[in-house]
């Protein structure tokens, strides 16, 4: 191994270590935090199976693996599917994302109220900032305003309660861009034909979209403004102690 892929190791590890540990400071379990970043960046690496639940005009449930061609439905056992369109999920895109997000509305470290206007607000702006284009998907045009958005509005609605900030920011940004930009869409998605096979999935299909990364991106945000404040908070307490 170089030097220089040793070099980039340590960084990495360095930088996963600081957002772990910053997403703990705004309300974040650990092991959230580290299902979100080492749970979903093996998941991702592996090529983990997406969840299967639409196929042939069919609902229920079965596995895809789009590098090995392989689809279980009911069932159904195919390799190297030729024809019609398969709707899923992507466990680290979709799944992973989802479940933490109820699980802060459930013990309430993302408040009910807040989750609600956050949902709503980032809903809004995700629809406004998509759009899906047939055989594309829903392409997303403005990540970065959203995720952006999202931590502020984490920062507004916690009132200053830090422990909340994080959790709320991950709520608004996770659930409002599914609902926002994906769910709304589901229609013109089911009414695409394709020539071929093709697979909507949402969360991704082998890359990290837009309900993964906003959450992130936004609770980056909302670490980096309260670390912030609470040094500034602490300068002025030893300014004071001086005197």
């Amino acid at each position: 191994m170089s030097v220089e892929s040793i070099f980039f190791l340590l960084a990495a590890f360095v930088v996963l270590l600081l957002l772990v540990v910053g997403f703990e400071t705004v309300g974040f379990k650990l092991r959230e935090a580290l299902l979100i970043f080492v749970g979903s960046t093996l998941l991702f690496l592996i090529s983990f199976p997406s969840v299967l639940l639409y196929f042939r005009g069919s609902v229920g449930l079965g596995i895809i693996d789009l590098p090995l061609g392989i689809l279980v439905f009911k069932n159904l056992v195919t390799i190297g599917p030729h024809q019609d369109l398969a709707i899923g999920f992507d466990v680290a895109g979709f799944l992973i994302p989802f479940f933490v997000s109820v699980a802060m509305i459930v013990d309430r470290r993302s408040p009910a109220v807040a989750s609600l206007i956050g949902v709503i607000c980032i809903a809004s702006i995700s629809y406004l900032s998509s759009g899906y284009v047939a055989g594309q998907g829903v392409i997303i045009h403005n990540i970065f305003v959203i995720a952006g958005a999202a931590g502020i509005l984490g920062i507004v609605l916690s009132r200053r309660q830090w422990y909340h900030v994080g959790p709320i920011s991950y709520v608004s940004g996770s659930l409002g861009v599914l609902f926002g930009a994906d769910l709304v869409r589901i229609l013109d998605i089911l009414s695409y034909q394709p020539r071929g096979f093709a697979f909507a999935s949402i969360g991704g299909a082998g890359v990290f979209d837009a309900i993964f990364l906003v959450g992130v991106i936004a609770v980056t945000i909302d670490v980096i403004f309260v670390e912030n404040v609470r040094l500034i908070r602490w300068i002025q307490r030893r300014r004071i102690w001086g005197q």
